[in-house]
């Protein structure tokens, strides 16, 4: 058996080092394009990271390894965009972590916004004249840029909300250990109720009617007229001192 040693040049030598660093998800690293209808509604069902831009033709894009984009399914049912993963894909046993897809949206307009099971849902700008935000989990929603009548937002769980932009009209309610940040929005009149630990920090310019049940905190900056209900003794900040 020859014993000689095989000698690589220093270039060679780096590039093995470099194949053996690199983590198994750049070497899987894909891409494609998605053809969609029109929709004004999303549902996020799963860990991705979407990011969705309106005043644009439909459309999408997802960057993930090429085995969760084999699985991801981007389907349009009446004028809601459903992300998901296949049927197929939650029954598998990982066996690595996969990176979260990032999805890249396009839509004329969105007016309503639904993210479960610790999604991550980013929407720039969102105008109309109702607008509908949910998470319910551990999920998130930014939205930037609003321009409505009326807005509900909807944090049940340890997810979060942020907002910010101008509404008439604004209810915003919580239930669980997750936040609403809503003092970059510009409201007129505020509903605010809070059930549970979590946090809602929002502005009001004319009035604020906040209910809580819990040990949660509710701050809310401006000058309103203040209604304010705390049934377990959580703090309330209303309004300027």
């Amino acid at each position: 058996m020859s014993n000689a040693m095989i000698r690589l040049s220093p270039r060679a030598a780096l590039g093995v080092v470099l194949l053996a660093l690199t983590p198994p998800a750049a070497a899987n690293a894909a891409e494609r394009n998605y053809s969609v209808s029109s929709f004004d509604r999303i549902r996020v069902e799963g860990p991705f990271d979407v990011r969705l831009g309106t005043n644009q033709p439909p459309g999408g894009h997802a960057e993930a390894d090429a085995r969760t984009l084999d699985l991801l399914t981007l389907q349009v049912e009446g004028t809601t965009l459903i992300v998901r993963l296949s049927s197929n894909g939650w029954g598998e046993s990982p066996q690595a972590a996969r990176t979260a897809p990032v999805i890249t949206l396009r839509t004329p307009s969105l007016r309503s916004a639904l993210v479960n099971a610790g999604g991550k849902l980013a929407i720039t700008p969102m105008k109309g004249q109702r607008l509908d935000l949910a998470v319910n989990g551990s999920g998130a929603i930014s939205a930037a840029g609003i321009d409505a009548d009326e807005l509900y937002a909807t944090v049940i769980g340890t997810g979060t909300i942020k907002l910010a932009g101008r509404t008439a009209r604004a209810q915003l309610l919580s239930n669980g250990s997750g936040a609403i940040a809503a003092e970059a929005l510009t409201v007129n009149d505020l509903i605010v109720r809070l059930d549970g630990t979590g946090e809602t920090h929002a502005a009001a310019r004319f009035t604020a009617k906040i209910t809580t049940n819990g040990l949660g905190k509710v701050t809310v900056d401006g000058n309103p007229a203040c209604t304010v209900t705390a049934l377990a003794g959580g703090p309330i900040i209303c309004g300027r001192p």
